[in-house]
């Protein structure tokens, strides 16, 4: 509870019923915004107002530290757009230990030629559907398909990605700037590959990743394989009869490979606060990143504040890499995707800057020795976890009855 207070940092709550400009200037602002962003993108006024109110404030402050830039936001609320961006990363990296799932974007209701489509971005049965959108209630609702019946249940617009067998082992990855923390959590058993007779399964990922989850989805079974003919159905996908046990091979997620992720991850998009969701490969041990997500809950991480109070103090000293690829993150996010020749690729376009509607957090500290930051006014809206806000309320009272 006293570790903002050790490091002589203050927190204070923000207003933003009243003018920004009133209540700064803000160096640093830390945001979950993603709400915000959704609902003015449905043109709800209120949130729209939010979005123009909070930009004009940035366009008069370009110095104002944004965790995390607003363009990087917009893409990671975007499967599509995100899983693009893993993609070019992967094709970059050309490293044997990544191989993520291939994916495509359904903008319409399944026709005569989306399964050729769907062979043609290489995807095979069973794959996974998932809303385009990777943020709220609903953004976890997700089904596996196992045949040619069973897209006639997808809603466009929507993604599709492979679904690859992992063990029913789902390794969440929380990243505060360069440090990060992997935490094991339940995830989908095996199923054969290949068309199956299978109905869909229409599941919550939420649920099902829960630490304490135990179902009939997460119950992994693992043997060796019988041989099994494969023959090719009138589709022209491989039929493989329905196997539920499959080979497994176990591995445990390589700290290089997850390393490496991270900071191009942090280098891509200037990103300093989100997750990874990462499975193993059973077949191959190959890492497979299968959702990204912004500003996580931090569940499982006990370091988190430690970590964040770090990192903020290398914001601040301009010490944080993914800072110091703040402005050409900021360019590459107007720009087309695609791979530079650095290690960096691009961001999506058309970020909207929007602010929360709820009362925001701002952490102010003091000169001192290197230990403590300096004189900076930081900037943290309440839709951030609860445990954040209760960690700087206790901190807050701390501050002020000792003074």
């Amino acid at each position: 509870m006293s570790s903002f207070v050790k490091r002589g940092v203050e927190v204070v709550q923000l207003d933003l019923t009243k003018p920004i400009e009133d209540q700064g200037p803000l160096d640093v602002i830390i945001h979950k915004l993603t709400d915000v962003i959704l609902e003015a993108d449905q043109n709800d006024s209120q949130s729209l107002e939010l979005v123009q109110r909070f930009q004009e404030y940035i366009d008069a402050h370009p110095e104002t530290i944004i965790l995390d830039p607003l363009p990087a936001i917009r893409t990671l609320l975007d499967r599509s757009k995100s899983y693009e961006l893993i993609r070019q990363i992967e094709a970059y990296m050309q490293d044997e230990r990544i191989c993520s799932p291939p994916f495509m974007e359904l903008t319409s209701a399944c026709g005569e030629d989306t399964l050729q489509l769907i062979e043609k971005n290489g995807l095979a049965f069973p794959f996974i559907c998932k809303t385009r959108v990777a943020h709220g209630t609903n953004s976890h609702e997700m089904a596996i398909i196992f045949n040619q019946e069973g897209l006639k249940a997808v809603h466009p617009p929507c993604v599709i990605q492979s679904f690859i067998n992992h063990n029913a082992v789902l390794y969440k990855v929380f990243v505060v700037g360069e440090s990060y923390t992997v935490v094991k959590r339940p995830s989908l058993k095996n199923f054969s590959a290949g068309i199956s007779d299978r109905e869909s399964i229409f599941f919550n990922s939420h649920n099902v990743s829960k630490p304490e989850s135990s179902s009939v989805l997460t119950a992994a079974e693992v043997c060796l394989v019988p041989r099994a003919s494969m023959t090719v159905s009138p589709s022209g996908f491989p039929y493989r009869a329905p196997l539920d046990k499959i080979e497994g091979v176990f591995e445990r997620p390589n700290d290089d490979v997850i390393r490496e992720i991270s900071k191009a991850l942090r280098q891509a998009l200037g990103v300093s606060l989100f997750g990874i969701d990462i499975i193993i490969n059973n077949q191959t041990g190959q890492h497979a990143v299968i959702d990204i997500n912004a500003f996580p809950g931090y569940e499982g991480v006990s370091e988190f504040f430690t970590d964040l109070l770090n990192h903020i103090a290398a914001v601040l000293q301009g010490q944080a890499p993914e800072v110091t690829q703040l402005n050409r993150s900021k360019l590459l996010a107007e720009q087309t995707s695609g791979i530079m020749d650095e290690r960096i690729c691009c961001a999506s376009t058309g970020c909207l800057s929007v602010m929360g509607k709820d009362s925001s957090w701002i952490v102010e500290s003091e000169t001192n020795s290197s230990v403590k930051l300096q004189h900076q006014r930081l900037g943290c809206n309440s839709a951030v976890s609860p445990s954040f806000q209760q960690h700087c309320v206790a901190t807050l009272a701390t501050k002020a009855s000792s003074q």
